[in-house]
């Protein structure tokens, strides 16, 4: 017997969230001839859709959208054009048909109860990777699919070859460096593709104006600050380094700049990977893969970001405890487990912030002499350093650490 596929998402702002479904619809599944599929629409690319459908041999395939989701009947319309063998459907919460055979259903779904998805500022996000080339997930798939894109007019549409897109993720961002426009390029595009479009004047403010502007040589010196005296430094209180990941020496290959003048790795075309557009994704990230070296080693270079992030939250100096530079104990040149938490010391007080939960909470002195002992296990000199104080600020410490 044919199985019918079955995925609940919702959208919001053009981006689109896997739901998991109520265990009301998970029964009616399993009575029924329904398999309830989850997709990854933050890893995986359109032409991963398509093969990954077309593997699963459904018969029919049902979306259910929770809320408005324009986009999301533009991607079922691709899906139902690229693939004639499978029959696509989309409904809304209230069983509405908005794609696809009225006629299909011939039970009622439940619906009802499925959690609404709240999620923080992804163009934002998404702007922030694409002009400094740092995303928050960089080793989980190689080579990276491509991501982000930036156009410099609508009118290079014409001129990109139309399988490029079919290659961006599907939750990824085409950015066009023009106020918003529906001229005849973009038109066509978002006929073929259903791409997450944004113009300049999407956001309320301006993400490269927020970046500051550094040259390679500047950055290694800003580095080698940090690890000499723990001291990271954002006097303009930017949010971020432009073309970071270039600078740094990162691969960062889920970025595309198309120029009137070819095609570059950067916002700042320091590297050119083609003068004409003829070039398909594959050709492009091979000529990606030359870069500058590593300023240092990427887990140092990944985690600088986050640093300079915080560093410009706070008015003046911070220093920051890690394994990687000086604060009262030297660093650790060996081989150490996953960093969970970092310290931060300055004129405002003392604090740890989480890494996994990106959470910042206040603390003291102790507990980031602790830290610093511990991320560098060097115990042995916190009896001195703690004094009558040491017993109970261990026991704190493990607390925190252990218990959250």
């Amino acid at each position: 017997m044919d199985m019918i596929g079955l995925t609940v998402l919702s959208e919001s702002e053009g981006w689109l969230h896997q739901l998991d479904p109520t265990d009301a619809l998970t029964t009616f599944c399993e009575q029924h001839r329904f398999s309830m599929d989850r997709y990854d629409y933050d890893q995986h690319t359109f032409l991963d859709l398509l093969d990954y459908m077309d593997f699963q041999e459904f018969e029919h395939y049902l979306f259910v959208l929770q809320g408005p989701g324009e986009r999301t009947l533009r991607l079922v319309a691709y899906l139902q054009q690229r693939m004639l063998h499978v029959q696509f459907h989309l409904i809304n919460e209230r069983g509405d048909v908005l794609f696809g055979d009225p006629y299909f259903l011939n039970e009622m779904i439940p619906l009802e109860g499925t959690a609404r998805y709240t999620q923080p500022i992804e163009l934002q996000d998404a702007l922030m990777s694409l002009f400094t080339g740092v995303y928050p997930d960089t080793a989980s798939r190689e080579p990276q699919p491509l991501r982000h894109v930036y156009v410099e007019t609508t009118e290079l549409l014409d001129s990109i070859a139309p399988t490029l897109f079919d290659q961006m993720t599907i939750n990824s961002l085409l950015y066009i460096d023009q106020s918003t426009r529906h001229d005849l390029p973009v038109i066509e595009l978002m006929s073929r593709t259903p791409v997450l479009l944004a113009f300049s004047d999407t956001l309320s403010f301006n993400v490269r104006e927020r970046l500051a502007t550094y040259d390679r040589e500047r950055l290694a010196a800003a580095i080698k600050q940090w690890h000499e005296t723990s001291v990271v430094s954002s006097p303009e209180h930017r949010i971020g380094i432009l073309d970071y990941a270039t600078l740094a020496g990162m691969s960062a290959s889920h970025r595309l700049f198309f120029y009137h003048d070819g095609i570059f790795s950067d916002y700042g075309k320091r590297m050119s990977l083609s003068s004409t557009f003829d070039l398909n994704v594959c050709q492009l990230r091979e000529r990606q893969l030359k870069k500058w070296e590593e300023l240092v080693p990427i887990a140092q270079l990944a985690l600088y970001p986050i640093l300079y992030q915080l560093a410009s939250a706070f008015q003046g100096t911070s220093q920051f405890v890690t394994p990687y530079s000086v604060l009262e104990l030297p660093r650790t040149e060996g081989k150490f487990g996953p960093l969970t938490m970092i310290g931060i010391q300055n004129n405002e007080g003392c604090f740890a912030f989480e890494l996994v939960t990106n959470q910042l909470f206040e603390t003291d002195e102790s507990f980031l002499a602790i830290l610093e002992a511990d991320q560098k296990e060097r115990f042995d000199v916190l009896p001195e350093r703690l004094g009558s104080d040491y017993e109970a600020a261990i026991q704190t410490y493990k607390e925190l650490i252990y218990h959250g």
